[in-house]
């Protein structure tokens, strides 16, 4: 575990996992940064799915899980800085030898995360919203990017339109205050950097849903729209020169996520002379499918072998 950055009073840590066979001799240079998802409202670089940690070892790569100060006691502006940070943190030169005894080196530095954490990956990978979120000094560029079940638009109507009660809640209706808390909800509250599964705020992301809060908690107080951190409207109005090599994964029978969310990025990729691309709709997934200990989403690792 390493602090890769300090906000305030606040330790931002990220978690690097190294292939047993790496040593200072014949160091791991390919890396895959992961943020977990969430909604950028709640969860932990700890949540980080079996088959990410298996990898490390069957498929010889440095896993970087790293986390993000969470909304709506920080603003989605700031999270994108805590996720360029992570990645320049992987970047520089000397950082992961230094940390790893020089076991892992940056050669080939990708970029993933599941829902939320694959919209923090798209965003990065290709340099969408940091002018409108006033990020400055861009990551250098990424191999490829792999978003898993991605949010990637929320304007679209399932971010903004009110769900009581919310499909897959069993008719429960969260009461923000009983359920959650005045401290959760609350955008002065102290800022954090994660959330344990059995905490109250494991319940943001369905009452967020429930009551179509995500712009509010994301962008009130600040001057980014939604628009503009909008993924396939960012490639087709020509804001991403060259978007990066990219992989989308996503369920059919997603009901956290919709998969219309992946469907219009990879339309708008295919769309664009040149890109390189691969989707895997998947039928019959649903929303963290991947945990599950037997998913191995060997696919997906061949695809960073493909382009290392």
């Amino acid at each position: 575990t390493h602090v890769f950055k300090k906000a305030s009073d606040l330790d931002i840590s990220l978690d690097v996992y190294v292939p047993k066979s790496a040593s200072e001799s014949s160091p791991c240079s390919t890396v895959l940064v992961w943020w977990h998802g969430g909604g950028l409202l709640q969860g932990t670089r700890k949540a980080a799915a079996p088959h990410l940690l298996r990898a490390v070892d069957e498929h010889n790569i440095v896993v970087v899980s790293a986390d993000y100060r969470l909304a709506p006691q920080t603003r989605l502006p700031r999270i994108l800085g805590d996720a360029r940070d992570a990645v320049s943190w992987v970047q520089q030169e000397g950082s992961l030898s230094k940390l790893t005894g020089g076991r892992a080196r940056p050669d080939n530095v990708f970029v993933s995360g599941s829902s939320a954490g694959g919209w923090l990956a798209l965003l990065v990978a290709n340099s969408i919203g940091f002018k409108e979120c006033g990020v400055p000094d861009l990551p250098a560029k990424v191999k490829g990017c792999i978003a898993i079940y991605p949010i990637t638009d929320i304007s679209d109507s399932f971010w903004t339109t009110p769900q009581r009660p919310v499909s897959y809640m069993n008719g429960r209706i969260l009461d923000g205050r009983k359920d959650l808390g005045d401290h959760i909800l609350n955008s002065s509250s102290p800022p954090t950097t994660s959330s344990a599964p059995d905490s109250r705020r494991s319940q943001f992301y369905h009452y967020m849903i429930q009551e179509a809060l995500e712009q509010k908690l994301l962008l009130d107080e600040t001057n980014v729209k939604p628009r503009d951190v909008a993924v396939a409207l960012a490639i087709k109005e020509g804001r991403v020169a060259a978007p990066v090599p990219t992989m989308l994964i996503h369920g059919d029978i997603d009901d956290k996520v919709p998969i219309s969310q992946a469907d219009d990025v990879a339309a708008a990729l295919k769309a664009k002379s040149g890109c390189d691309v691969e989707y895997m709709r998947l039928q019959g997934k649903d929303h963290l499918y991947d945990v599950d200990p037997k998913e191995e989403m060997r696919e997906m690792y061949d695809w960073i072998k493909k382009h290392v």
